[in-house]
């Protein structure tokens, strides 16, 4: 497996552990059912997208990356403190679309830096993008 591959999927790891402890995160906050399933289907999305990134770095024998304790602490502090006095179905949504297109802009510049990464890394990479533009025009509906 070329290195651009394990940069690639490593990045999809790390981005996809942000996501899901933001959602996480976000969902102990959510009182509206319909956003509660839009950030749950956000969440399993995030931790398919972990699980097959994953499992390609270990069949390639490299180790995923995952975010640390203080990245995690640091996450949950800042959703938090985004929430305490207003925690309305809109601005979690607003919270979410935030993130998600924080996201979307890393791993466009990851996949635009890996250009060496195999065809099957960078449709894992894309759909993920997909996956994520979709969850922004979902939430959107909440603002």
């Amino acid at each position: 497996m070329h290195y651009d591959d394990k940069q690639l999927l490593g990045d999809i790891c790390q981005l996809a552990d942000t996501g899901m402890e933001a959602a996480g995160t976000v969902l102990q906050k959510v009182d509206d059912p319909a956003l509660r399933e839009e950030i749950e289907e956000q969440y399993n999305d995030y931790s398919n997208a972990k699980a097959k990134a994953e499992q390609a770095l270990i069949d390639a024998g490299a180790f995923p990356k995952g975010n640390s304790p203080i990245q995690k602490a640091s996450m949950w502090g800042a959703i938090q403190m985004q929430t305490i006095g207003d925690n309305s179905s809109d601005h979690i949504a607003e919270i979410m679309i935030k993130g998600t297109n924080s996201g979307i802009i890393d791993l466009t510049k990851d996949i635009s830096q890996c250009q060496n990464a195999s065809d099957s890394t960078v449709r894992l990479a894309k759909h993920f993008i997909k996956a994520e533009q979709r969850h922004i025009e979902n939430l959107k509906t909440f603002l």
